[in-house]
């Protein structure tokens, strides 16, 4: 099920991936293409079984509209009003394995600046703006500290790590980002300063 990002082969995350992409320029939406995939479109190879993007609250909607010939709303928070995240599944999906899109408006300063600062990205052989990395690592350290204790945590620390040693981050433009909140800035930090794991090259 899970694909890798840089490979151009027909596989299922890659194929709802051009299906999102077409609806959202068919949409004429203001995007950007986050997680796993977005990791992979910077050069940190990393596996997904689904695909996150945030949307521009004025065009859900109609990319929504633009998906429902061939995918099923599965999920929308909040139920009622203006939805805020709405996660689509393939009207032909045989298990809850499937590849979903899940379409997020975004809902704070974070997820704002990573909308604003989208870059046009190759991810699976397709160009689509995708957040930028600065943006990425803050919102891979906001989703380790908000539960670092948790098991699953590491994992949005270590993407954050990558990110910073494998893709061309703008550290100045990060750091001001973060400097308004002293635990990422911290965190940041503590990543920039870590030496690289054991058995890397270079």
């Amino acid at each position: 099920m899970t694909d890798d990002i840089q490979s151009s082969r027909a596989k299922p995350v890659r194929r709802r991936f051009v299906q999102l992409v077409d609806a959202l320029d068919r949409a004429k939406a203001r995007y950007a293409i986050c997680g796993a995939v977005a990791l992979g479109a910077h050069g940190a190879e990393r596996y997904t079984r689904d695909i996150d993007v945030l949307v521009d609250e004025a065009d859900l909607e109609r990319v929504v509209a633009e998906l429902r010939s061939s995918m099923v709303v599965i999920g929308r928070e909040p139920a009622t009003g203006s939805p805020k995240q709405v996660r689509l599944r393939s009207k032909h999906a045989k298990s809850p394995r499937a590849v979903d899109i899940d379409l997020m408006v975004p809902v704070d300063a974070v997820e704002a600046w990573a909308l604003a600062t989208s870059v046009r990205a190759r991810a699976f052989d397709r160009k689509a703006d995708i957040a930028s990395p600065e943006a990425l690592v803050v919102m891979k350290l906001r989703a380790y500290l908000s539960d670092p204790e948790f098991p699953g945590s590491a994992k949005h620390r270590v993407d954050a790590y990558t990110l910073l040693t494998t893709a061309a981050v703008d550290l100045p433009a990060l750091r001001r980002f973060v400097r308004s909140s002293p635990d990422l800035a911290a965190e940041l930090e503590k990543l920039l300063a870590a030496p690289p794991p054991r058995g890397r090259l270079g």
